[in-house]
């Protein structure tokens, strides 16, 4: 309860809460020290007056002292809660004790008492509870005076008492008005010292704040380097895990694919290893689909293994002048009879007046019968459709069934990989595998676009496109310092890149990952700068192992080292490296390579159907009681020191010792490092990763111009040194830029840079 102090404190508007509560906190103390010490005080009193004289105020002094207890007692149950009514409660009882004791002890100089209580009342009340004190002390000293109970009170008494009420009225005031600017001016330093002390507080706030944003920054950057370090290992672990993926699978696929494919060949090209026994026609035609389907599956893996390339960052396409009609019918071809089959009906329209398309066959083909076959799975009955047309400046593929549709909620996961869908009709629609999603980012990678139309239980529509004009070059930073490019490609239509190797699959390789250009393998250099001169290639490439040839015309010669099976090979100690599947021409040929008579061979895998698919490839050649067969490492070690054989065959995975350590262990023997050793194994990219010495040197006959090696310089650059690579946003190519790794001191080094030399 807010005690009602001075008039001024109350009434002024520069009254502060804080100063009124301290205030009140004082009074409160105040008035009870002042009831604790009257207490006290009469307590001593009547002691001393009941053991002293006994007799004469012994019985009157206790009946005083109840009163005063009770008022005392009161006073401070009241004070806490209730202060105003406690400090009423207090004058009011102190009147009261005095009273009785005025008719107790019929002593007339007891009522000189009351002159206190306006004293008491201005200390703890203020000068209202002063005047109210002082007006009480009138009724009381009036009544006395005209009262019957005792001898009225003397006139110079009753004077006295109210001039002495007045007096100490005054004197309360000028004490408690000197004690509350005492208080004012304390409040008021208080105030200004916490002003200073907030002040200053907020400014080493402000300090805190900056050391501590300061200090955060210095942890963030220290997390996100901890974090880019991480993730750096991360990746790098990951490109190692990658690489054991591909190497497993390539080795798992590869593998039954070299039987289906081997064996279909020679029961088709080479029935004289089978004694000339003929097969019949229509043995001959399912054979010739079997060996054609191996051979598009044996693609199929190449790219499935292309997406699990980290290396590579994209799929790379072989782009060619295609014709749209006869692709479709090659691959209607592959599935017509499958459709008959179910009884339903294909029907294919292609118009006679489409323009040749600039794309990948193999892959436009393997989206066609993707969504063929897909088609055909889930259509019980009704018409499966291929429609074929042109839209302005592209080409619509639509193919059409009456099957069983797309629930519409499973629309937006059709294309999405890995996904499946709560309906059980429609899996295949629902992408739980990659053929839809892999189809989908084919066609994206020739700039067209693809999407489906379904309706429940009555069919679907999938359709994509391709577009009319020629893919062109990726887009490149253009200087001022540039002169005008032809926007065509160069060479009449096409850019064409002459690859001079003995190895055929050389040219293959460059093909899969130069997209827009079209890579044409020869063995021979002469042959090489001919076919460039007549073709007007744009690159003419030799291998660093050979001197590079001389060229005239615009034509540029890249002389660099070049991945082969047989500098994996020698790499591996080898002569020369076979990828499955192998073909009876690619084995012979490897054989013809070795330059020395061969009539003993040793073949050794730990499959025993592809060690009887090599000895029917050589039995034209090598009786079969010369080919010797080993199954694991230790034992192909064994048959090699005790036969001595004029060629080793070789897989790389086996059990127990493995093709690697039968190579050292060779290399090892003097009388087993002159044999020679053909690796024939199903891991197809050992020498697509592995490092490649020696110089890239780049030739021009007419020269380079200033702004064409700055720029050349730069691409080589990006491509090679290691380090951040500044950010680019004209580059189209940005998002697909691989992440330098950051700095870390317990990391490897990356390899330096192969040099480059320009003339």
């Amino acid at each position: 309860m807010e005690v009602p102090m001075w008039y001024g404190l109350r009434t002024s508007p520069e009254a502060d809460p804080d100063f009124v509560h301290s205030v009140t906190e004082l009074l409160e103390s105040t008035l009870r020290n002042l009831i604790l010490a009257t207490g006290g005080v009469y307590l001593i009193w009547h002691l001393v007056a009941t053991v002293t004289w006994p007799e004469r105020l012994g019985w009157s002094a206790w009946l005083i002292t109840p009163v005063i207890i009770l008022v005392c007692v009161l006073s401070l149950r009241l004070l806490p809660k209730h202060i105003l009514v406690a400090q009423v409660v207090w004058q009011t009882g102190l009147a009261a004790a005095i009273t009785l004791a005025v008719y107790v002890f019929q002593r007339q100089e007891i009522a000189f008492f009351y002159a206190l209580l306006p004293l008491m009342a201005v200390v703890t009340m203020g000068w209202p509870g002063g005047l109210l004190a002082e007006g009480l002390v009138i009724a009381l000293v009036w009544w006395l005076s005209h009262g019957s109970a005792t001898q009225p009170l003397i006139t110079t008494y009753s004077l006295g008492i109210i001039a002495g009420g007045v007096i100490t009225g005054l004197l309360g005031w000028a004490t408690a008005h000197t004690l509350l600017t005492a208080i004012r001016w304390h409040l008021f330093s208080f105030a200004q010292a916490e002003k200073n002390m907030e002040e200053a507080r907020q400014h080493r706030a402000q300090l805190a704040r900056v050391l501590k944003d300061l200090d955060q920054a210095y942890y963030r950057l220290e997390r996100v380097n901890a974090a880019l370090i991480a993730a750096w290992k991360a990746a790098d672990e990951a490109e190692r895990f990658k690489a054991e993926f591909v190497t497993n699978v390539s080795h798992e696929l590869r593998t039954p694919l070299n039987l289906i494919v081997g064996f279909s060949e020679m029961m088709m090209t080479a029935p004289e290893s089978y004694g000339d026994v003929q097969l019949p026609g229509p043995y001959r035609s399912d054979l010739n689909a079997i060996y054609h389907s191996a051979r598009h599956l044996l693609a199929l893996v190449d790219d499935v293994l292309d997406l699990a390339r980290i290396e590579a960052g994209k799929i790379a396409l072989a782009r060619d002048e295609v014709d749209l009609a006869s692709l479709v019918a090659e691959a209607t071809g592959m599935v017509r009879d499958y459709i008959a089959a179910k009884g339903l009906e294909l029907r294919v329209h292609v118009p006679e007046d489409l323009p040749t398309l600039w794309i990948d066959r193999l892959r436009i083909r393997q989206v066609l019968l993707n969504l063929l076959v897909n088609a055909a799975r889930f259509t019980e009955h009704g018409w499966i459709s291929l429609d074929v047309s042109r839209q302005g400046d592209e080409v619509v593929v639509r193919v059409t069934d009456t099957g069983r549709g797309i629930p519409e909620q499973d629309l937006p996961k059709v294309f999405e990989e890995f996904r499946s869908t709560d309906e059980p009709l429609s899996t295949w629609h629902s992408g739980t595998g990659l053929g839809l999603p892999i189809s989908k980012k084919f066609v994206e990678l020739h700039r067209g676009r693809m999407g489906v139309e379904s309706t429940y239980l009555q069919g679907t529509t999938f359709w994509f496109t391709l577009p009319c004009t020629p893919a062109l070059m990726p887009e490149q930073k253009v200087s001022h310092l540039d002169h005008p490019q032809p926007a065509v490609r160069l060479g009449a239509s096409e850019r064409i890149i002459v690859v001079v190797h003995d190895d055929p699959h050389t040219a293959s390789l460059l093909q899969r990952y130069l997209d827009g250009y079209r890579v044409v393998g020869v063995t021979d250099v002469e042959e090489g700068v001919a076919l460039a001169k007549d073709i007007k290639a744009l690159a003419l490439m030799t291998d660093a192992e050979k001197p590079p040839p001389a060229l005239s015309g615009d034509a540029l010669i890249v002389h660099c080292p070049l991945p082969s099976g047989r500098r994996a090979a020698i790499a591996l100690g080898a002569d020369d490296f076979l990828v499955k599947p192998v073909s009876r021409q690619e084995l012979w040929a490897a054989i013809d390579r070795l330059g020395r008579p061969v009539r003993r061979v040793l073949i050794a895998d730990d499959d025993p159907e592809v060690v009887r698919l090599f000895r029917r490839m050589l039995c034209i050649r090598i009786p079969v009681q010369d080919c010797l067969e080993a199954y694991n490492g230790e034992e192909a070690l064994r048959l090699v020191r005790m036969e001595k054989p004029d060629l080793v065959l070789l897989d790389l995975i086996m059990p127990e010792v493995g093709g690697q350590s039968v190579l050292e262990q060779m290399a090892a023997d003097p009388d087993l490092a002159d044999i020679p050793v053909i690796i024939v194994s199903a891991k197809g990219d050992s020498h697509a990763s592995m490092q490649l010495p020696g110089p890239i040197q780049i030739f021009r006959p007419k020269g380079f111009q200033l702004g064409e090696i700055v720029r050349a310089l730069e691409a080589l650059f990006n491509a090679l040194a290691p380090g951040w690579r500044p950010p680019d946003s004209t580059e189209p190519g940005l998002a697909k830029a691989s992440a330098a790794s950051p700095v870390s001191p317990d990391m490897p080094q990356p390899p330096a840079s192969v040099p480059v030399e320009a003339h």
